[in-house]
């Protein structure tokens, strides 16, 4: 599977709709010319359905987590308020990143394993906020009346068609573009030298604030320039094919770089564990995952790197010789110089081999120390679930939501818990609950209408679940009208 037609996600390079330049020139609000905030967010919830359910989607808590502290570090540099912005990481091994109308950054998995420190990822995606905190998207689209809104939703479709692989898959791509009328529009929206000269410029003062090296976002940028000139890659790489890189754009960069004092910054271990986790998913089989690892250890020096030995870890684990995982990880946790990442493979290793207990003793202290270290507390519950405790899981995951109400994947831990116990309401309005923050206001509003039709509870219960769906009922209409205004289909 591959991501490679996320080339159409640069048409529509986001903005913020009340983002201040980052000591540029105030260019003005081209969004409110074109797209309302309401509208673009439809078209960005419209595409990210699809990018969720994706097998490539990567919702590894651990690297989501990562990610978004990462993207967010960054965008807490940025001058005056802004809307936020989600950050995630698709699975494959083509060189690209991107950005998404309504606050949506996306780096694919091959651009990540290409870095070669944790400055020279923050400056990719200090570019990719760039674009939107410059209003690209709008900007490019002011003064098109009568657009095709249809042509963009459509092009979600070609990141999916696309991402077969096969000998088609180029076809596919192609007509689905070419059926939404797409392709005018993508000469007309691609990026200008002048947007990607202000990204770079908003990427490296972004970096700079933030603390970490300006000058790695030119090294980078400089290497894949190389790399396209030399072939090295069999071809341009996509981030090169869909962020027109020339060498003004990197002397500019020189020189903007010469005025910023050096400095040099270590890569946080949660870069070099999120990179290892990736290492092993993109490795062909488990058995090449693990020789990749102990090749890798083989060559280190006398120090044998900790983000390797659990990388080995996890690769054994993948080729389900839990014994070897386990003996590889325990000198990771000794001497009280252990890591959540390591406390969770280290569950995760007693539970494959069913000693449920042994694991739930590990999540138990490990949350102690990390209570909010969402990877373990998912993998607790999972755990307490498998094991028949539901009536412990629901009342965790009560205390969880009050204090963190927008996580989807707590509700649906809780829909199970309740399909578990046989509350069928409760059940559905969980997945509502989960739905909902997914962005899929259609199905939230399926569910709620089954949990009332089920005529469970208690009657608070069903005022409350009838109240419920008659908010989701007026969301959805806003956002059918949005799109009605869009002419999506």
């Amino acid at each position: 599977m591959k991501f490679r037609a996320i080339t159409f996600a640069l048409l529509f390079a986001s903005h913020a709709t009340l983002a201040i330049p980052q000591g540029l020139p105030d260019l003005g609000d081209a969004s409110s010319a074109t797209l309302s905030e309401a509208q673009e967010k439809t078209i960005g919830n419209r595409i990210m359905r699809d990018v969720r359910t994706d097998v490539d989607y990567i919702d590894d808590p651990e690297i989501a987590d990562y990610i978004n502290a990462l993207g967010h570090r960054l965008l807490a540099a940025a001058d005056g308020p802004h809307q936020d912005i989600d950050y995630f990481v698709v699975r494959d091994d083509t060189i690209n990143a991107f950005a998404l109308p309504g606050g949506h950054v996306g780096v694919q998995s091959g651009l990540i394993l290409l870095t070669q420190n944790e400055s020279e990822l923050a400056g990719v995606l200090g570019h990719e906020t760039g674009h939107i905190l410059q209003h690209h998207q709008a900007r490019m689209l002011h003064g098109q009346r009568g657009v095709q809104f249809a042509s963009l939703a459509a092009l979600a479709l070609a990141v999916l068609a696309a991402r077969g692989g096969g000998s088609q898959s180029g076809q596919v791509t192609e007509a689905a573009v070419a059926g939404a009328g797409a392709m005018q529009l993508q000469n007309q929206l691609d990026y200008t030298r002048e947007h990607e000269r202000e990204a770079d410029r908003v990427g490296l003062r972004l970096l700079e604030r933030a603390g970490f090296s300006p000058r790695a976002m030119v090294t980078f940028f400089e290497r894949l320039l190389r790399a396209n000139r030399l072939n090295e890659l069999k071809g341009a790489p996509a981030y090169l094919r869909t962020h027109p890189l020339t060498t003004e754009r990197i002397a500019d960069m020189q020189d903007r770089v010469e005025t910023m004092p050096p400095r040099l910054v270590a890569d946080s271990f949660e870069y070099r564990i999120a990179r290892a986790k990736l290492r092993v998913s993109a490795a062909g089989s488990p058995a090449d995952a693990v020789a990749l690892f102990r090749s890798m250890l083989s060559d280190a020096t006398v120090v044998r790197p900790r983000e390797e030995v659990y990388g080995l870890a996890l690769a054994q684990r993948r080729a389900r010789d839990f014994e070897g995982a386990w003996k590889t990880l325990a000198p990771l946790r000794e001497n009280g110089n252990t890591h959540p990442a390591f406390e969770l493979l280290a569950g995760q290793l007693k539970a494959d081999m069913g000693r449920g207990d042994e694991a739930l003793a590990i999540y138990a202290a490990a949350l102690r120390e990390r209570s909010d270290y969402r990877a373990l507390v998912y993998a607790n519950l999972d755990l307490l679930q498998q094991l028949g405790r539901t009536q412990q899981v629901l009342a965790d995951v009560d205390k969880r939501l009050r204090a963190a109400p927008e996580d989807a994947r707590l509700y649906e831990i809780q829909a199970r818990a309740y399909e578990a116990a046989g509350n069928r309401a409760a059940q559905h309005r969980s997945q509502a609950e989960a739905q909902y923050r997914r962005g899929n206001l259609a199905a939230a509003v399926d569910q709620l209408e089954i949990a009332v039709k089920t005529k469970d509870g208690n009657f608070y219960d069903l005022s409350s679940a009838e109240a419920r769906l008659r908010e989701m009922r007026a969301l959805l209409e806003n956002e059918r009208a949005a799109e009605k205004a869009l002419k999506i289909s």
